[in-house]
């Protein structure tokens, strides 16, 4: 077997990664908080159309910083985009909402993993 035995990312590649990793609890808890809040869900149901940061923060009952702080941060791990003020959820926060394995695993992550340590 081959498949580990070389190297072969670029300086920039395997920087990018380290940082990737670095940031992997705040990528999995901004996801989490989003899905389980019910940011993902009110975007998913406002469609194509999207919507503002203001009509989140109402619809969602948290508060605007908080809102803003998540809303930014999925921007960042590509679960929302923003376009003429108006966050769309992307095909990964669909998969977040909607795939049962993905919500097992990020459930068993948070309850049993991140409790263990």
């Amino acid at each position: 077997m081959t498949f580990f035995t070389k190297d072969t990312k670029t300086a920039f590649e395997a920087r990018s990664e380290a940082m990737r990793i670095s940031f992997g609890p705040v990528v999995f808890q901004s996801a989490r908080v989003m899905r389980n809040s019910g940011i993902l869900e009110i975007l998913e149901k406002a469609g194509p159309a999207g919507l503002p940061m203001a009509e989140v923060v109402e619809r969602v009952g948290l508060p605007p910083y908080g809102v803003r702080v998540l809303l930014e941060s999925g921007l960042s791990i590509g679960l929302v985009t923003l376009a003429e003020g108006r966050f769309r959820i992307t095909k990964t926060s669909h998969f977040l909402l909607h795939d049962e394995l993905t919500r097992v695993n990020m459930d068993f992550v948070h309850d049993v993993c991140y409790r263990g340590f």
